[in-house]
Parts: structure tokens; sequence; C-alpha cells
């Protein structure tokens, strides 16, 4: 009997619905698989270190993965590719609370919040060191356009922003005033006030933000990462922050990840760091479960996926 490796926990009603709908699948967690079970695998639902091991072996009959992040920069993809392994992500179901976080970052600063706390928390004046400004007018540069960039997009509009995207080859996208390609982005860095990245991590984009980047901006803006910790090179981002070519770096990605107690990054006064929760929602297995749901149906229909199916060769 083919067997669903369900590696992401589930609540009792989501797995007896798919135990009943499925007779013909036989459904287990890493718990109660099997090592004479392996080579009937055939779908994982959520990653778990036991994937390795099944697509080392030349027996294995594993066709679908569904993960439940958005990126999957952690996945070996080439070996995946090669043993022809569909893949899923769950892109799309973080864009509102990342797109949030992304706002918070910026009002936190401009409006003074941040400062407020230090005050608050140290000399307790009636004034702060600052003072505050708006978002309305600025300029953001998102690189990347997907459903992640969108939203913040859409929200930054709404502050009455000057939204520029940027993506590989500058194509329009929705909410954005104005794309520009991944190669072609020295004339918006002058001008943006704030940077947010958005994209995936893939070769292309590791330490995409460097010294070269960092060199040819003009306005001090903010720089805000919520992509991937590597697409920064660290080293580059404090020393643009020690020369005030940034003014701020706010970080819910790393490199190293997680930072270590002692990294000097979390002693910065113009640093602000979230532990990688920029993406957190309530009822997350109810709001992943969908995903893997609809794609196994069509799976289980004609080998297909209804959503959300990652090219393993662009990484995303």
């Amino acid at each position: 009997m083919s067997i669903v490796l369900m590696s992401q926990a589930t609540k009792p009603a989501q797995l007896q619905q798919l135990i009943a709908d499925y007779p013909a699948w036989s459904f287990k967690t890493p718990a109660t698989l099997t090592a004479a079970d392996y080579d009937q695998v055939v779908v994982m639902y959520g990653n778990h270190p036991l994937l390795k091991q099944f697509l080392a072996s030349p027996t294995s009959q594993l066709k679908f993965l569904q993960v439940i992040s958005a990126g999957v920069d952690y996945l070996p993809l080439a070996a995946l590719k090669q043993a022809g392994v569909l893949v899923a992500n769950t892109s799309g179901i973080h864009a509102d609370a990342i797109s949030e976080s992304v706002l918070a970052a910026m009002l936190t600063i401009v409006r003074g919040y941040h400062a407020a706390w230090i005050n608050q928390t140290g000399d307790q004046q009636w004034s702060l060191p600052q003072l505050t400004t708006t978002l309305t007018g600025q300029q953001l540069l998102i690189y990347g356009t997907g459903e992640i960039g969108q939203a913040t997009a859409a929200k930054a509009q709404a502050f009455s922003m000057q939204v520029v995207g940027v993506n590989t080859t500058g194509h329009p996208a929705p909410h954005f005033d104005k794309t520009v390609a991944l190669d072609a982005t020295a004339e918006v860095l002058k001008t943006a006030k704030f940077i947010v990245n958005a994209l995936p991590l893939t070769p292309t984009t590791h330490h995409l933000f460097d010294h070269q980047c960092f060199d040819q901006v003009a306005q001090q803006p903010m720089f805000i990462n919520i992509g991937r910790g590597p697409a920064v090179n660290t080293a580059d981002l404090v020393a643009a922050l020690d020369a005030h070519q940034l003014s701020w770096a706010a970080l819910d990605v790393t490199e190293p990840e997680p930072l270590t107690a002692t990294d000097p990054l979390w002693q910065r006064p113009d640093v602000l760091i979230t532990p990688h929760v920029s993406g957190q929602i309530a009822h997350f297995r109810e709001t992943v479960f969908p995903i893997f749901a609809a794609n196994f149906n069509q799976f289980v229909k004609n080998g297909d996926l209804a959503r959300n199916q990652v090219d393993l060769g662009r990484g995303y």
C-alpha cells in the first residue's frame, strides 16, 4: 500500500478526513514508519531528515513533497529534481503577517516608538532624541514582487508611499508604482528611503546585499530583511551602518541563524532583531493543510499538483 509520511502535525479531524477519503493509502508518522516501509513512501507532508535517505535509495518511490514553508533553499533541490519529485511550498500564507511586520518596523522608527521605548526604560525625559516623520511620499524599494512583495506594496500605498519593485526582468506587478530588473537597480537605490529584501535564496541572491549594493544608496535608507539571512553580507551591512550609508537595519533573518547570544548585532542601537517570526500566523495548521489537501487530491487523480509547485531549477 502506498504511504503518505505525515511529518507535519495535523489536527485529528484533518487526518481522519484523509483516511476516509483515500482508503487505498496508508498515513503514517515518522514514529510509526518502519524501515520496511521506506520504499512505499510516495508522498511526504512536511520535511523530515528521512528525505535524504529516501533520495539516496535507488528503490525509493517518493514522488511528491509538500513543505510548510515558503522558502525551499534548505531542501536538496538538485537531488529532488533528479529523482523527479514534485515539490510544493506554502507561498502566500505568510504575506499579510510579513507585510505587517515590514510596516511595523518602518513605523517603529519614523514615528519614534523605538526611541520612546529606549527613553521609557532609560532617562524617562519628556522629549525624544529624534524628530518624528512620516512614511508619506517616501520611496520604498522592495526586492521581490511575489505575494509577500505585493502585500507589502499594497499596504505601503495606503500610507501614500512611492513603491518600487525589483524582479528578474522588471516586469510589472500589482500594487507597484514602478518595477525594475535585478540588474538595473542603480537609480532606484539612490532614491530609496527604505529597502526590503523579500527574495528567495538562490545562487543569484546569495550575498546580493553587499558593499556594492550599499555603496549605491544616497538617502541613508533603512534596510529590512524578511527574506533569507544569507542574502546579506553581514560584515558589509555592519560597515554600511558604521559609515551611515544605512540609517537602520531591521533583521528578521540573519546569517548565521540563530544569532549567538554574543553576536555584536544584538548590541547595536541601529539594528532591530526579531527571531524569524515575521511570518508567524494564528491557526497555522488550519492554514497550511488545505494547500496539502488540494495538492494531494490532484496528485492522486493525475500525478500533478493543484497549486504552489516549486520550480526546482530556479529554487522557488
